[in-house]
């Protein structure tokens, strides 16, 4: 093979990453926007205009926005709390609830929804903030704990000697606030982006709706309309919320630049929480119980017959449900683990040479590979299927949008910056003179790729791979709007309530928790290693 030849099949696989994002992330939202200026009459703003028009719509906004704050604050309270007591803080059995913090996020928040609604604590705008902000709190728990892990501890203590106890937490926290806002902005951020827990409660009797139900609502009832406006009411009211997300995503960026690996050799010092030592213990316990015991304990009363009132609970109504699971869930559940997996290893290959790409040459990349963080998973969804829904193209290649290749490929849209960006602050950390010296030795661009740059990133690539399939694996938004997801087990499931499926329902879901909690301890069980922080 010459070097010509070489070289190229090195760059393939960053010529093919960027190709997949033009494709399903930037040419989706291209079209969005431009599709809003061009009638049949040609180029107008009348579209636009219209919006500015419609109370209903700023209503849901305002709705919005009230929910994103309450739900974050809830976040702020368990997820940054539970990092708080259980990170170099003499909190009962801490070393156990630690790394449990992060659980709820295996949990998806429609279940959570569900069990809470089970017990008749499911409409309202305040339980609606509490689902949300338990079902977000561990993005706020996991940065919390990665800032107090980085902090220095001999500062603290200087601190703690010069000034006082009260003087030296508060410089903590202005030390771990660059971590602690960008939890809790992404808590924000996918609180205002989420649109299946609101939906769910609607048909509990909500009376408000939020701006991600109100653009849904537009889209669905879009054939309905007779004029350009109509028809891009949906789109038009979506572009100003995609935007204003964007921008809490960039600013989530910028403050996590601020916030670097300190490579600090001097953890904090382990603090008693003095009288106060077993009461703090509750809020753990609480934010557990919210996250993971309550859904767990009513997808097992479901598998027992507590949704039915023909007999009471037993074992022997359970072997019913899980022969019913066997015979009519099993596919959707199959579905989930195999796509969740198709995803993992999709979004893997795509990020590892983008990573590569932002960290060293071309920063400004990671602002764009971040919108599908930014974009509600409803609205990317949206996009698509106006991309491709009327090609040409897509139709001869075998209906590739009722198919799961194009689930396929919208999953690993939505998902690639939650390995793309871990990634690529990976990269960073790696020494350049390393790099420099290995691009003398005489071998191949593709030869370094594999025994030079790749090794160091294979631990940071698996926890990517295992944070996408968990991801995917819960992913409710998109699967309402992709076809093919629509068979999936969390999709399904959701439509429980509604067909009176709890019982087998109970059995799928409790498998695919099962699976979503197994995968990310393989490691440490073929180890036999116990996890120690939250991580």
């Amino acid at each position: 093979m010459n070097h010509t030849a070489t070289n190229l099949l090195s760059r393939a696989p960053l010529l093919l990453a960027l190709l997949f994002v033009a494709l399903f992330v930037l040419l989706p939202l291209a079209e969005l926007f431009l599709g809003t200026f061009f009638s049949d009459a040609g180029f107008t703003f009348s579209a636009w205009a219209r919006l500015f028009e419609d109370e209903n719509l700023w209503k849901q906004l305002l709705a919005s926005l009230r929910l994103g704050l309450a739900a974050t604050t809830i976040s702020l309270i368990l997820g940054g709390g539970h990092a708080w007591l259980t990170v170099r803080r003499d909190l009962p059995f801490g070393r156990v609830l630690g790394p449990l913090g992060i659980a709820p996020l295996v949990m998806p928040p429609i279940f959570v929804a569900m069990g809470f609604s089970d017990f008749g604590i499911g409409s309202g705008f305040w339980p609606c903030a509490w689902l949300l902000g338990v079902a977000h709190a561990p993005f706020v728990a996991v940065l919390t704990a990665r800032g107090l892990r980085a902090a220095d501890g001999r500062a603290y203590e200087a601190a703690w000697l010069l000034r006082g106890r009260g003087r030296a937490e508060l410089a903590l926290l202005r030390t771990i606030s660059p971590e602690l806002l960008a939890g809790c902005l992404l808590a924000f951020l996918f609180t205002l982006a989420d649109h299946g827990v609101p939906e769910f409660l609607t048909v509990k009797g909500k009376t408000w709706h939020t701006y991600a139900e109100g653009v849904y609502s537009r889209w669905t009832r879009r054939a309905v309309g007779t004029t350009f406006e109509d028809l891009q009411s949906p789109v038009v009211a979506a572009l100003p919320f995609i935007a204003a997300l964007a921008g809490l995503m960039w600013l989530t960026l910028r403050l996590r630049a601020h916030a670097p690996d300190r490579g600090t050799v001097t953890p904090l010092p382990i603090r008693p929480l003095g009288a106060g030592r077993w009461p703090a213990l509750l809020l753990p316990l609480v934010y557990l119980a919210a996250g993971v015991g309550v859904p767990v304990l009513v997808l097992t009363r479901w598998v027992l017959g507590s949704a039915q009132m023909a007999e009471p609970m037993s074992i022997a109504y359970a072997r019913q449900s899980f022969a019913k699971a066997v015979d009519q869930g099993m596919p959707v559940f199959e579905n989930s683990v195999w796509l969740a997996l198709a995803v993992a290893a999709l979004v893997v290959i795509l990020a590892l040479p983008l990573a590569r790409l932002v960290a060293r040459r071309w920063q400004k990349l990671e602002v764009v590979l971040a919108l599908p963080i930014a974009i509600p998973a409803i609205l990317l969804g949206v996009a698509l299927v106006n991309s491709y829904v009327d090609s040409k193209v897509m139709r001869a290649m075998n209906d590739f949008y009722s198919g799961w290749g194009f689930a396929l490929c919208g999953y690993a849209a939505r998902f690639l910056p939650f390995a793309a960006i871990p990634l690529a602050a990976m990269v960073r950390r790696q020494s350049l003179a390393s790099e420099e010296a290995a691009s003398l030795v005489p071998r191949s661009a593709l030869s370094r790729s594999l025994r030079i740059h790749l090794p160091p990133l294979l631990p940071a690539t698996w926890s990517a791979a295992v944070l996408v399939f968990v991801l995917a694996l819960r992913e409710l938004d998109l699967a309402v709007v992709l076809p093919a997801a629509n068979a999936t087990a969390v999709r399904r499931l959701a439509n429980a309530v509604h067909f009176q499926h709890e019982d087998w329902s109970g059995v799928i879901g409790l498998l695919l928790l099962s699976t979503a909690v197994l995968v990310p301890l393989l490691p440490s069980l073929l180890a036999g290693r116990r996890l120690s922080s939250l991580s």
